[in-house]
């Protein structure tokens, strides 16, 4: 049982990387810097569905080669610790709840919650990022589209998270035996 878990998280972050990229290098909107995406909406899902440290995995990887794949080398190693740090959130809500919330649902009150500390990892990563890469200046330039790529990615996952704990994705894909 514990091979046939660790085997379904593997290939559950797998997915999530595939969906990161996808969402992140293929749905974008040029920007001065680089581009606005909603990929971070799928860092959301993956770090409110999977547990640690595949959630890391999964938005570190998924993130750096979103990165790569759409031309901006430059961006993969920053994004790839931005992206590990946007889970962090809610992986310590859950750790510090655990022991009083059952977490069967994606979109629940904790996890809305989360969307304010992961926002504001995105922007003061991508801050620091762009003030070493280029300058201050350029840093504050990219605050307004960086809040805007994380507000848009903060409504898709509210809006994907609803739809998939609908249909109990959840409790489906991480229940282990009972033939899903």
């Amino acid at each position: 049982m514990i091979k046939q878990y660790k085997l379904r998280l593997t290939v559950l972050t797998a997915m999530f990387a595939a969906l990161i990229i996808v969402t992140t290098a293929y749905i974008k909107i040029p920007a001065p810097l680089g581009y606005i995406h909603i990929g971070d909406s799928m860092v959301y899902l993956a770090a409110s569905i999977l547990p640690a440290p595949f959630g890391f995995f999964a938005a570190a990887i998924g993130g750096a080669m979103a990165d790569l794949l759409a031309g901006y080398p430059q961006w993969a190693f920053p994004t790839a610790i931005i992206k590990a740090l946007n889970v962090l959130p809610f992986f310590l809500i859950k750790l510090l709840m655990s022991n009083r919330i059952k977490y069967e649902k994606i979109i629940n009150s904790q996890n809305i919650l989360m969307l304010i500390p992961t926002t504001l990892v995105t922007l003061g990563g991508y801050f620091v990022a762009n003030t070493l890469m280029y300058d201050s200046g350029a840093a504050i330039a990219e605050l307004l589209p960086n809040l805007f790529q994380a507000s848009a990615s903060g409504i898709v996952f509210v809006a994907a998270g609803l739809s998939l704990d609908a249909v109990k994705f959840k409790s489906k894909v991480l229940s282990v035996g009972k033939g899903y």
